[in-house]
């Protein structure tokens, strides 16, 4: 069975507490390259959607918009 994709707001929870962990300074290598790329994934997918979300908002507004002229 597939993973459920994080909430926004899980999503970025986790990238801060991914940000804090790279900032230590005892942390190896290879857990600071699997975080990063970890990080990166979660990125690009709150990029998309808030992408996403804008491109929606703006096309809600212009329907609005014409709707209001008549």
């Amino acid at each position: 069975m597939a993973e459920a994709e994080p909430s926004i707001e899980e999503a970025l929870t986790r990238l801060e507490t991914i940000a804090d962990r790279l900032e230590d300074p005892s942390l190896d290598l290879d857990e600071a390259v699997r975080l990063y790329e970890e990080g990166l994934r979660l990125y690009e997918r709150c990029a998309k959607r808030l992408d996403a979300a804008e491109l929606r908002i703006t096309q809600l507004a212009e329907a609005l918009q014409k709707q209001a002229r008549g």
